[in-house]
């Protein structure tokens, strides 16, 4: 038992100097794989997490989050990411979005072009409900849209930058010939950066999306080929591609009313809107 107690605590002693002489750059950590969290899974609300100690071999980084629902909150969840000392990631329950939110950017494509029946199918549907309820939802548009025609288009609608808004910069992909065979959409906007030195973010309303854009090309261009993405189903070349394309292919709206969404099929730029949630505004009741 004694010789049991004193290897413990050697060995305990060798893995604190161990964790304070090793570089494990939590900030880079947070910096990295906690904003890939962030852009592929949309389907949550994620707050920013923080680092904890893992031991010899490997760091944890926390994250907490609830579902992204139209109604009040579920209650959050814990989520951990775990960084091994052999440059491996898992990241649980992080690995991509889930539900109906995640089956409407999952039909997003890059360049779908018109489709009536889609539109008028989903004005039928918001026609059919009362137009104060709150939604998330995903907007479609017909073709992919560069930060010029982004921006036309949310000064026509009056859109203003924030947290309810979220750019498709990248549709999902899957093909079983290629490898890797299958690729999350990627979904931004500037809150979702994990940064180990917070930045207070400034909006501009309708120019909100050349700032968005900046922000996710200074993200990638942080990014390393070493860095293992696997697990978020993302990879260096595909981000890389995408932020030099810089084009947006559609929207993830965070509880906008159903009367705003509605003006938004009458866009000729619009190609659909599909409904992910819908719930009455408790708070805006009496």
């Amino acid at each position: 038992m004694t010789v049991t107690a004193v290897l413990y605590l050697a060995f305990s002693m060798v893995d604190r100097v161990l964790w304070v002489f090793l570089d494990t750059d939590n900030g880079r950590m947070a910096l990295v794989y906690g904003t890939a969290a962030h852009v592929v899974n949309p389907d949550k609300r994620l707050q920013h997490g923080y680092g904890g100690d893992g031991g010899l071999l490997k760091t944890t980084y926390t994250m907490t989050g609830e579902p992204r629902r139209a109604g009040p909150s579920e209650g959050e969840t814990e989520y951990h990411i775990v960084y091994s000392r052999f440059g491996t990631v898992r990241a649980p329950s992080l690995d991509g979005p889930s539900g109906r939110l995640a089956a409407a950017i999952a039909s997003v494509e890059a360049d779908p072009g018109v489709d009536r029946e889609a539109a008028e199918k989903a004005r039928k549907t918001i026609d059919g409900l009362p137009q104060t309820l709150d939604a998330v939802a995903v907007v479609e548009f017909v073709h992919s849209m560069s930060t010029k025609q982004l921006l036309a288009f949310n000064r026509r609608h009056e859109i203003c930058g924030g947290a309810d808004i979220s750019y498709i910069y990248s549709p999902s992909f899957y093909d079983d010939s290629a490898d890797p065979a299958s690729l999350n959409a990627v979904v931004w906007n500037r809150y979702m950066i994990e940064d180990p030195i917070p930045t207070e973010l400034t909006y501009q309303c309708d120019t909100e999306p050349e700032a968005a854009l900046a922000e996710f090309r200074r993200w990638v261009g942080l990014l390393d080929e070493g860095d293992d993405l696997d697990e978020f189903e993302l990879d260096y070349a595909w981000l890389t591609d995408t932020a030099k394309e810089g084009v947006v292919h559609g929207l993830v709206v965070d509880r906008w009313e159903l009367a705003d969404l509605r003006k938004l099929l009458d866009d000729p730029e619009v190609r659909t809107v599909q409904l992910a949630d819908v719930a009455f505004d408790i708070g805006a009741i009496g």
